[in-house]
């Protein structure tokens, strides 16, 4: 479902993001069996006893999952339970137990099912292939019940006896349960020896039996895919995925129903990695390809239906990436009017229809449509709202949805409205985090940050302040644990905090929270160069600092530290010359007030040339820049016949008709 990530977290540009990831080829078992509710809703799973689909639906409620992710999770835990039901009722050893276990399962039992799997692994020769078989029904049954890690020695042990025992179909078979199982427990150093192992023992089954085993190759590739991008190899992640596409595209030629779906989900996956690397002509074709299977597959299966959805919106993710905007918009309505057909047959896929609403809304807050933005943003919202009474899971989205909307609001001005709505998702957000503080207490930050940043413009500064430093306390507890995503935000909170002290003239404060935020970006920028730009930031901020408490030696080791900083960055790219020129700016009009008017003229003169170039190149942009420059060196210069020629290209650029009465017809001529 695309409000995984398009949820909206703190006024987020979200149509920038990464796209979502389809990993989805389901059978289509399940789907909602309750049509005029949304929220917690139950499902119905073809060929389950209705007895184990209960324990399903509780397990599953417990859980608070939106509903793609319940129907997904719900045809994995069917596809599972259908393998178990085949290979108990199948089983040659103690017939009794394997009879009793078959049982458990239809009862829903699962506990039971358990217990008398581990009785048949207790009586056995432990090095058996009926001991790996065994041990793999019981790590089925375990991910029946959703504990994955349980499941996990079973599989193990199940993949270990096959390759022990010299039993290439069961090793291939095993090793991909157990590489799944690894991967989706992000062990990466585990699951690559699995990975490469089953996919080598695959090719080589290939070779002799390509019907039946080069759908293992292409899941085996999958696998690896999957394992590169855990391991971020980018290049690698694809080579795989492409390899693994073609023998997908060579499947439905003989089994279109089957191998259709996996074609898409393959080529959704391509094209997020096309995206990453800015190949967007290549993406958009891989999304539209994997669109017309889409809609093949969804001939079929409903779930196949919303991925269709998720397609278009990640398709109209790379139009608005590269400008496209009429047709970034075209095709959010095309997925926008799809997700409220399909919530005529379920209502329970409303909530579908508010993740494109916020899409769309996104959309038109990015391109200026205020009134449109508002209107899409709160009719997600009620949507949200409804959904949230029967599963809390919504609130989410609802407390992310405030945010966007209060951001609308507070650009626009109208701070008493964004302020209740962000204080409502702080409220939501702390709720939430009494339950999983581990994922909402990032949330909370955020939105405790932006109320801060709203308290500062409506001249709440307690307020502010004590926003701030709730934000600060929760990133720099989470920085413990995850320092790289962290650490940058526990910094930008030190800067608004700084910038707080400023304004209230509390100058101590200010100087301790920038070098706070100095020492972060400082050390951010040894491993990372984007951060250079922030170290030169907080350097300028305070190098005023230090010209306002009178330590000019001080302000000018910042400034220099700064221009060194910007021009390292200028050389990779020019765009970043402009704060070159800005630090030149600077540092001359300090040199000035130092009396040191040589240094200075050398500063401005170089400004000066960097800004009209910049002004020559764009105008629009460099104007402000350049008039400033021109200030400063009209302040310096000392030679009439110059500072004549500099006060009439300050008219020229500045356009001031009553400036250009006074001086335009000056002649500059020495006489």
């Amino acid at each position: 479902m695309l409000n995984s990530l398009l949820t909206p977290l703190i006024l987020m540009a979200a149509l920038q993001q990464a796209p979502s990831t389809i990993m989805q080829k389901s059978s289509g078992w399940c789907s909602p069996n309750i049509a005029n509710v949304i929220g917690n809703v139950t499902v119905n799973c073809i060929g389950v006893d209705p007895r184990a689909l209960r324990r399903l639906n509780a397990q599953l409620n417990r859980k608070n999952l939106q509903l793609t992710d319940k129907i997904r999770e719900a045809d994995e835990w069917t596809a599972r339970y259908k393998e178990l039901e085949k290979r108990l009722n199948e089983a040659s050893d103690d017939d009794v137990l394997s009879r009793k276990a078959e049982g458990y399962l239809h009862q829903g039992e699962l506990e039971e099912a358990g217990a008398a799997l581990d009785r048949i692994i207790g009586k056995e020769d432990n090095q058996t292939d009926r001991t790996a078989a065994n041990h793999y029904n019981r790590g089925l049954v375990f991910e029946l019940q959703f504990l994955p890690m349980e499941a996990l020695p079973h599989f193990k042990r199940a993949y270990q006896l096959a390759v022990a025992n010299e039993n290439p179909p069961e090793q291939v078979k095993y090793g991909l349960v157990y590489g799944t199982a690894l991967l989706s427990e992000n062990d990466a150093a585990q699951a690559e020896p699995v990975v490469l192992g089953t996919l080598d023992v695959a090719r080589e089954l290939a070779k002799a039996n390509a019907a039946a085993y080069q759908p293992n190759v292409a899941e085996a590739l999958e696998n690896l895919a999957s394992l590169y991008r855990i391991t971020r190899r980018k290049k690698e992640a694809e080579e795989a995925d492409q390899k693994a596409l073609e023998i997908f595209r060579q499947l439905v030629k003989t089994d279109a129903n089957t191998y259709r779906p996996y074609v898409a989900s393959t080529l959704n996956n391509l094209a997020i990695l096309y995206v990453a690397s800015g190949r967007t002509k290549e993406a958009e074709i891989a999304y539209l390809e994997a669109l017309e299977d889409y809609r093949q597959a969804a001939k079929a299966t409903s779930i196949d239906q919303q991925a269709i959805s998720l397609t278009l919106e990640n398709l109209a993710q790379v139009y608005f990436a590269t400008h496209r905007i009429q047709e970034a918009e075209a095709v959010m309505k095309e997925a926008l009017d799809f997700n409220r057909q399909l919530s005529k047959t379920y209502f329970a896929y409303q909530p579908y229809v508010a993740d494109t609403l916020h899409n769309l809304a996104v959309l038109y807050d990015a391109t200026q449509r205020t009134k449109e933005a508002e209107a899409t943003f709160k009719e997600a919202l009620d949507i949200y709202r409804q959904a949230a009474k029967g599963n809390p899971i919504y609130q989410h989205s609802v407390a992310g949805t405030l945010n966007n909307l209060a951001g609308l609001l507070q650009a626009g001005g109208r701070m008493y409205d964004a302020e209740a709505d962000y204080k409502e998702a702080v409220e939501i957000y702390r709720e939430l985090s009494k339950t999983n503080p581990d994922v909402y207490q990032t949330f909370l930050a955020g939105t405790l940050h932006r109320l801060g940043m709203l308290y500062g413009d409506t001249q709440q500064m307690k307020e502010a302040e004590a926003a701030f430093k709730e934000a600060l306390e929760i990133r720099r507890r989470l920085a413990k644990t995850n320092a790289e995503y962290y650490q940058p935000l526990v910094a930008k909170i030190w800067y608004s905090l700084a910038n707080l002290y400023r304004v209230t003239q509390r100058l101590d404060e200010a100087e301790a929270a920038d070098k706070e935020a100095l020492e972060i970006y400082r050390e951010l920028s040894k491993t990372n160069s984007a951060y250079q730009l922030s170290v030169a930031e907080t350097l300028n901020n305070l190098a005023s600092l230090y010209i306002a408490t009178q330590r000019m030696k001080d302000a000018e080791a910042a400034y220099q530290e700064a221009l060194n900083d910007y021009r390292q960055a200028a050389e990779t790219n020019s765009d970043n010359e402009q704060y070159v020129a800005f630090i030149l700016n600077n540092l001359a009009l300090l040199h000035i007030k130092m009396n040191e008017m040589p240094q200075a003229s050398d500063e401005i003169e170089e400004a000066l040339n960097i800004n009209r170039s910049r002004w020559r190149a764009n105008s629009e942009v460099a104007e402000t820049d350049f008039l400033k420059s021109l200030k400063i060196a009209i302040q310096l210069s000392s030679n009439p016949y110059t500072k004549c020629r500099l006060e009439k290209e300050f008219i020229g650029v500045a356009h001031n008709p009553l400036f250009a009465g006074q001086t335009a017809m000056v002649d500059c001529t020495i006489h």
